[in-house]
């Protein structure tokens, strides 16, 4: 049925991604206010596309949990991490050193996950 092409690593791993994405949502959500006024800043509309990515967080996070159309979800959370990074985590861009070192280190982590959803499809 569900992940019997996949080794248990290549299970674990996608589990975990899966789950990553779901953790995401949540710490997102308890700073609801921050991420409207920062998306605010970038796109119109910030309440609207804030819930449409944190929907899509959570179903192609269960598609991986539950290795159901995992392949697509991960396509659909790498435009969502590609996008989300090209927006918020422009470290280059930043003067002042802490933030710029914060935003490289979430910017890296974010090629790394998307690393991580490649393998995936």
């Amino acid at each position: 049925m569900f992940f019997d092409d996949h080794t248990l690593p290549q299970t674990i791993g996608q589990i975990v991604v899966g789950i990553f994405f779901w953790i995401m949502v949540a710490k997102n959500l308890r700073v609801w206010q921050f991420n409207i006024e920062r998306t605010g800043a970038i796109l119109p509309m910030p309440q609207f596309f804030l819930v449409i990515n944190f929907l899509l967080m959570v179903i192609c996070g269960a598609a991986l949990v539950i290795d159901y159309y995992a392949s697509y979800g991960a396509m659909v959370l790498i435009v969502l991490t590609v996008l989300s990074t090209a927006m918020f985590h422009r470290f280059w861009a930043m003067e002042d050193a802490l933030r710029n070192n914060y935003h490289m280190l979430l910017f890296f982590n974010n090629v790394a996950i998307t690393g991580a959803l490649i393998m995936i499809i």
